[in-house]
């Protein structure tokens, strides 16, 4: 793509350059995630299925420090871009690789050590604990990758190159997804099969992707001498909304799971894993949508051309609405679809699962505040902001909502949280958007 100029190209041109390779991005990495579920689900069996969804929240750690270093570094790089300051943007992407790759040599030795003890704290049995040290064994010990992931997307990204990141996720999941089919089904690995086909797919991706470094096009310069301490602090700072989003995830999907057992049975969790699988892809889009606008605000924050960063906030705050109502109309009217895309059916799952998806999916209409501007406060530098955000929708609201309701107004009002959660946690966005001492 040509060279775009964030200074002066107009901010809607701008701002749809990076739309489409940001949304495919995001959208293709989050397949990673599904397309495992359905393959190992179909192909290795329940028992397989049990291993795999207990082990996800080790992928959530890795990726949550891969987005802290990414995300939180890649902003700061683009400021002080703007800033015309390409010396303290060295040193900001120097210190946030080295640093998260030592960090990720730490949690991979780690890790590995101490695989069995980390299985049974997250819920092995003597039942399931091969497959899942099957599956463990090869986690752990490409931890390092799943940090690079997101690392290197968002400082692509931020140098101005969306589709090269695009391209990365795009053939990356395709050839995880190939090689899924091709390892558990004909090859018959079971477990191994699926997460040597993950690992693969993100080791494509990384690979296309870093190739930026190595093109004409690239601003982003690596020196061991450009290492500076003091940057690793204001970059975890920035990056920590990003961190608390993405490990929140394995502990309200748990936090869930308990409550709709609880109070639901299997029928709930059927019905619960649908949605959850839903609102990956839906996550996915509102992320992508925020994350078009983050490296054009940044730099432009940088450069002082506030103007310039309103006009591109507020065209993703309406971009990323069209995005949840469109979602939402989809989800509606093909909530069956939904359902038979990850598990075949029973009646009363359908007649039971129809109108609770329908009811969760609600809070896209508060959701897409509460994603765009999280990563717009990340953007112009307002840290405290967007961990707010975070803090609150993927914790706070989320977890006592979930723990408190059930026991007054009974185990159906579990589909009514997050809607309740993200209109909660808008109203707070929406403080912080029109107090002008945080925010432009």
């Amino acid at each position: 793509m040509s060279r775009l100029d964030l200074l002066k190209d107009k901010p809607q041109k701008l701002f749809f350059s990076y739309l489409l390779p940001s949304m495919c991005s995001n959208v293709f990495t989050s397949i990673y995630v599904i397309t495992d579920t359905m393959m190992v689900g179909h192909g290795v069996g329940k028992e397989g299925l049990v291993a795999l969804n207990l082990l996800l929240p080790v992928f959530n750690v890795f990726f949550a420090f891969g987005y802290m270093f990414g995300v939180g570094g890649s902003v700061l790089m683009s400021v002080a871009k703007g800033r015309k300051d390409e010396k303290e943007a060295s040193s900001i992407f120097t210190t946030a690789l080295l640093t998260l790759v030592l960090i990720g040599f730490a949690l991979t030795i780690g890790c590995s050590l101490e695989i069995r003890r980390i299985a049974a704290v997250l819920g092995a049995t003597n039942e399931n604990m091969e497959l899942v040290l099957e599956y463990g064994r090869w986690l752990m010990g490409s931890g390092m990758i799943y940090m690079l992931v997101p690392f290197f997307q968002n400082f692509v990204k931020n140098d101005k190159d969306p589709k090269r990141a695009m391209i990365g996720s795009v053939v990356g999941s395709a050839l995880n997804m190939l090689l899924d089919y091709i390892l558990i089904f004909p090859m018959q690995l079971g477990m191994s099969g699926a997460i040597i086909a993950t690992i693969i797919g993100n080791v494509i991706n990384v690979v296309i992707t870093i190739s930026h470094l190595f093109t004409r096009q690239n601003t982003m310069k690596f020196k061991i001498s450009s290492f500076q301490g003091k940057y690793i602090l204001k970059v975890i700072k920035n990056g920590a909304s990003s961190f608390l989003t993405e490990l929140s995830v394995g502990i309200v999907i748990f936090v869930f799971n308990i409550q709709i057992l609880s109070y639901l049975g299997e029928r709930g969790i059927v019905i619960y894993s649908v949605i959850s699988n839903v609102a990956i892809v839906v996550n996915a889009l509102l992320n992508g949508v925020a994350f078009s606008a983050q490296p054009i605000v940044s730099f432009n924050m940088g450069a002082g051309e506030y103007d310039r960063v309103k006009k591109v906030r507020n065209i993703g705050l309406f971009t990323s609405f069209i995005m949840a109502a469109l979602l939402y109309g989809i989800i509606f009217f093909f909530t069956k679809g939904c359902i038979y895309a990850f598990v075949t059916p029973t009646w009363d799952i359908l007649e039971y699962g129809i109108p609770a998806i329908r009811i969760y999916f609600v809070g896209s209409f508060a959701l897409f505040i509460n994603v765009f501007l999280a990563n717009y406060f990340q953007a112009i530098v307002k840290p405290v902001c967007a961990f707010v955000i975070g803090f609150l929708r993927g914790l706070v609201f989320c977890v006592l909502l979930v723990w408190i309701l059930p026991g007054i107004l009974g185990g159906d009002i579990i589909w009514w949280v997050m809607p309740i959660t993200e209109v909660l946690t808008a109203m707070v966005s929406l403080y912080f958007l029109n107090n002008k001492r945080l925010y432009l």
